[in-house]
């Protein structure tokens, strides 16, 4: 998630992109009809927020705790 952001302020730093992105689907995959589930960290609620965690963490610190290196959001955070 690091070398993400990393990349992600760069294109920035060159008028490319801004700084706002969307993070991978995090959805709670409880039901294989629901299609795309190879997306997602799967059905238990704990270990999916532990792995949101670290994903958003891992996006917006930088080197100064300050400011944030890009500004994260969850894609359908959510469940069924």
């Amino acid at each position: 998630a690091s070398i993400i952001s990393t990349e992600a302020r760069a294109f920035n730093n060159e008028g490319q992109a801004g700084l706002t992105f969307f993070t991978p689907k995090i959805n709670i995959f409880r039901d294989p009809r629901w299609g795309r589930g190879q997306e997602t960290p799967g059905e238990d609620s704990f270990l999916t927020s532990q792995y949101v965690y670290a994903l958003i963490q891992g996006l917006q610190r930088g080197d100064d705790e300050r400011y944030l290196k890009i500004a994260a959001n969850c894609k359908h955070f959510d469940a069924y």
